[in-house]
């Protein structure tokens, strides 16, 4: 169990890193005359194709999951995630979309965890995505008030849903994770995509070297590696500690930024990431709060 443990908590920080590059990624290509919605699409498409390759030279045996389940999470983890999320960009400041959507996201993996999944909101899971979710606002500070709109905001809110809506589907259908059902959730996700892609007009910037290695980059290390590391997570966590473990998102970020662009980060900072740090140790229940189950004390006993 401690072994599925620490592997759940590997995959989902890895997750959390891998997904920090889209902002610096995509800031290239926005300079290089992409919209976002073409992004979206691109990488998406590339990735499957990137993937369909090296799956072709590994020889992997076939994912047993069915098409079905890859269509229905592929339509809460890809379109209603990167669709309302490029929404909301255009009604919200960057900053707010970032915190709104990641604070949906946790919320809605508890909840619907509990509807679905029949697990327990339990004192420390309630705690530690509050302290994370404050850890994130702290980070972002007086950028959340710049530009608000109540349909960003809930534009943001329905791409969070989203999110924790995938990974609460995926641990009720069962399904596992892998290089195989990455592809499948990559394939429909370039389908659902290409809709808002042909209605903005589908506008693809310059083709330089630079805009062609961050496009091939956002293929490989957000969308291949990041939703792989996202499904194998689930597979050994909660969906609700997946989405805890993702808030640390914004810490990798800031990392990122100043070591590509030499932004240097707000004082701010540290004040949330020792929240989101504090928040993660609730949520994974490496601080406990209230008694321990009566199971879980039995078999103390017994040792």
């Amino acid at each position: 169990m401690q072994s599925n443990f620490s592997k759940g908590v590997i995959f989902a920080l890895s997750a959390a890193a891998l997904n920090a590059t889209i902002g610096v990624l995509s800031k290239v290509l926005m300079s290089n005359g992409f919209t976002s919605s073409s992004v979206a699409v691109i990488k998406t498409i590339l990735g499957c194709i990137l993937l369909s390759i090296v799956l072709l030279f590994l020889k992997r045996p076939t994912s047993a999951a069915k098409w079905s389940q890859a269509a229905i999470c592929a339509f809460l983890g890809i379109f209603v995630l990167f669709h309302f999320e490029t929404s909301a960009y255009r009604h919200y400041a960057a900053a707010g979309v970032v915190v709104v959507l990641m604070a949906s996201a946790s919320i809605s993996s508890i909840i619907l965890g509990r509807l679905f999944l029949k697990d327990p909101i339990t004192a420390n899971a309630t705690v530690g995505a509050a302290l994370a979710i404050s850890g994130i606002a702290v980070i972002f500070g007086a950028d959340l008030q710049q530009g608000f709109t109540l349909e960003g905001a809930a534009l943001a809110s329905v791409a969070g849903c989203g999110y924790g809506a995938f990974s609460v589907a995926m641990k009720k259908m069962g399904v596992s994770g892998g290089l195989h059902f990455t592809r499948q959730l990559l394939f429909f996700g370039s389908l659902y995509l290409l809709m808002p892609a042909a209605a903005d007009g589908f506008v693809i910037g310059e083709l330089s070297s630079i805009a062609i290695a961050a496009l091939l980059a956002l293929a490989a290390l957000p969308t291949i590696l990041g939703f792989f590391c996202t499904t194998k997570a689930i597979e050994y966590l909660k969906p609700s500690q997946v989405q805890a473990l993702e808030l640390t998102e914004p810490l990798f970020a800031a990392l990122l930024a100043f070591v590509a662009l030499n932004e240097v980060p707000r004082e701010s900072l540290y004040l949330g990431a020792a929240l989101i740090i504090a928040g993660l140790c609730f949520s994974n229940e490496l601080i406990r709060l209230g008694h321990k189950a009566p199971a879980q004390a039995e078999r103390v006993s017994r040792i």
